[in-house]
């Protein structure tokens, strides 16, 4: 099986498709887009553009950026003003990790037992949220 071992794995072009499931407005929202990571001197940069889809709603267009940095045997992964966000583990079919921003807690589940396809799972809680996030990944 082939598995990404290094950050370098990850440098490209990728097509994306998301499905979040929001239990707490009850409805299912779809995404696509791509994604592009880019080398700089310390790492990638994952710079992110979907199209929104909200049922009853106009199409919205939506920008993400976080900066992937190598880190021994996994990625950290940093949001653009350079918090912590999580750590993804390399080398395994299946990867997870937390994130907690109380008082909201967001776990990943990471898939890549298809690779180069790969995909992640949010499953974010608080108070006021409550949604499953789903995203698969293709090379453009």
């Amino acid at each position: 099986m082939s598995l990404p071992r290094r950050l370098s794995d990850f440098e490209g072009q990728w097509s994306l498709t998301r499905t979040i499931l929001d239990a707490q407005a009850g409805q299912v929202l779809q995404a696509d887009g791509h994604a592009v990571l880019s080398p700089t001197e310390d790492g990638l940069i994952y710079d992110e553009e979907v199209t929104l889809r909200v049922p009853g709603q106009a199409e919205m267009k939506g920008t993400r950026r976080y900066l992937w940095h190598a880190a021994g045997e996994a990625i950290a992964i940093n949001f653009d003003d350079g918090r912590y966000f999580h750590r993804l583990a390399l080398g395994q079919a299946h990867a997870s990790d937390h994130h907690d921003c109380p008082p909201d807690s967001y776990d990943a589940v990471y898939d890549f037992s298809a690779w180069p396809v790969w995909s992640v799972r949010w499953i974010v809680s608080g108070p006021r949220k409550s949604y499953e996030m789903s995203t698969e990944y293709r090379l453009r």
